[in-house]
């Protein structure tokens, strides 16, 4: 099964694989060569896919998903490999959001963008510990 990551900027990866976990808007779901098509918003999270019997994380930042029986194209608002995550910026981004949704309430305009913000940066640093477990994606 072809798997696709496409972000605004860039083609991340394109390569053959044998299954893909994706974030969905509605929770986690998996795919394997064969599946029913569909089409799926996504959330906030970590997208794995196995090849050749490893197991790889990007860190993706919501988009859309559409599975084919012999395909996953994901088109995502943004997406980074492990490698590619600095993770000085992703602790500080981290720290800021926690600090100014101390001073924030729900019913606040800002509180929704802040939360991303510091979902964006927790996830950050788990796809970049993860790679720091397994191999990075080729």
């Amino acid at each position: 099964m072809l798997r696709e990551i496409v972000a605004p900027e860039r083609l991340l990866l394109s390569q053959e694989v044998e299954e893909v976990i994706a974030p969905g808007e509605l929770g986690q779901f998996g795919v394997l060569p064969g599946h029913r098509p569909f089409f799926v918003a996504l959330g906030i999270g970590e997208l794995i896919y196995r090849a050749d019997g490893e197991e790889y994380h990007v860190a993706l930042g919501g988009g859309f998903a559409e599975v084919l029986p012999d395909r996953v194209t994901v088109l995502a608002d943004w997406a980074e490999l492990p490698e590619e995550i600095d993770l000085e910026k992703a602790r500080t981004q981290k720290e800021e959001a926690e600090a100014r949704l101390k001073e924030l309430v729900p019913m606040d305009p800002e509180y929704d963008l802040t939360l991303r913000k510091l979902q964006e940066a927790l996830l950050r640093l788990q796809v970049r510990g993860q790679s720091e477990t397994s191999r990075t994606p080729r």
